[in-house]
């Protein structure tokens, strides 16, 4: 495994090796305190019924409602359960990669706390994964979800296709088994903007499968992703896997050139014609020239959002840092 981090994270990690359990089920934790209970209730019923050693680490994403209270109280009363608490909110993608990196387990599982998955599918992921498969994806039937937010799913999902090429079976999907494999090379990866399904897909080509799964509404509490948080991961899988946004600006202002020349001596053959009306024109043009500005201001969004990337690489911080943890000491994340 590739360390770079620091002196306690390098224990963490030849304890990871000394003690490892046959499956891990990785749960990230941001203000679910009113889920937490009976998810552990139903996750505790599933893993001891599988009859394999097992772990439950849930990873606290700077909880603020008294999660991590909750989450002590379980681990006072199971050992299987270990803990990881964020100094700060750092994202659902971050508490997956720590997860990685203290995970003892031989299988993976990535798990939401919000129970719209639910824990007793876990079974039939790890079943299809000792297949031989590098990674099983849980696919969601008759999805609980607001229409809004299902028709928005789609329309991404297909869309990133069209522009990465990368083909992810219900991108939103927070229900993925993992092979131990599969999970080391992830972690070689050390870029600071992660979009992790993303990888996922592209690293597993061919030795992907998938698992029809139920979905249930929401027991309690509310979504953590609000649309601007799942346009913000929307743009981290497409720059992170494509520079085709970066391409196509190019082709767009090449072709508006050549719109601007034709539009020009169109305009100088009528004005040598004087078959133009001087006020229609000028509003004419005051509406293309605040088309082109906009166009423009977008296609330096576009190049801005990549350059941010690089100012991010260059800095160097730790993508997320551990505040304390239960059954480990804290330290920094990498």
């Amino acid at each position: 495994m590739n360390q770079v981090g620091s002196a306690t994270e390098q224990g963490a990690a030849r304890e990871i090796v000394e003690r490892p359990v046959a499956l891990t089920v990785i749960v990230p934790v941001y203000n679910e305190v009113e889920n937490l209970e009976n998810l552990y209730n139903r996750l505790n019923s599933v893993l001891h019924a599988m009859g394999c050693s097992h772990e439950m680490l849930f990873v606290d994403d700077g909880s603020t409602d008294g999660s991590f209270a909750g989450l002590r109280a379980l681990h006072e009363r199971d050992p299987s359960v270990r803990v990881v608490r964020f100094v700060r909110n750092f994202g659902q993608q971050m508490a997956i990669s720590a997860g990685f990196n203290y995970a003892r387990g031989e299988i993976i599982v990535l798990l939401d706390a919000d129970l719209q998955v639910m824990p007793e599918e876990i079974p039939k992921l790890v079943e299809k994964l000792e297949e031989g498969y590098d990674i099983v994806y849980g696919v969601r039937q008759r999805r609980k979800d607001p229409l809004l937010r299902r028709i928005g799913s789609w329309c991404m999902s297909n869309l990133l296709y069209r522009i990465t090429g990368i083909d992810h079976p219900d991108s939103a999907s927070g229900f993925i088994a993992l092979d131990r494999r599969f999970v080391d090379t992830i972690k070689l990866f050390n870029e600071r903007s992660r979009y992790f399904n993303g990888l996922f897909a592209w690293l597993s080509y061919g030795r992907s499968a998938c698992v029809l799964v139920d979905h249930a509404p929401r027991e309690a509490g509310k979504s953590k992703y609000n649309y601007a948080q799942l346009i913000r991961l929307t743009l981290n899988f497409v720059c992170n896997f494509s520079t085709l946004p970066l391409q196509f600006a190019m082709w767009i202002g090449g072709g508006l050139m050549a719109f601007g020349m034709l539009a020009g001596m169109g305009m100088l053959l009528l004005g040598l014609s004087r078959a133009f009306d001087a006020p229609l024109l000028a509003g004419l043009l005051i509406a293309v020239m605040t088309f082109f500005t906009g166009l423009q201001l977008f296609f330096l969004g576009i190049h801005g959002e990549y350059m941010s990337r690089i100012y991010i690489e260059v800095k160097g911080r730790p993508p997320y840092v551990v505040w304390e943890g239960l059954d480990h000491e804290p330290g920094e994340g990498k």
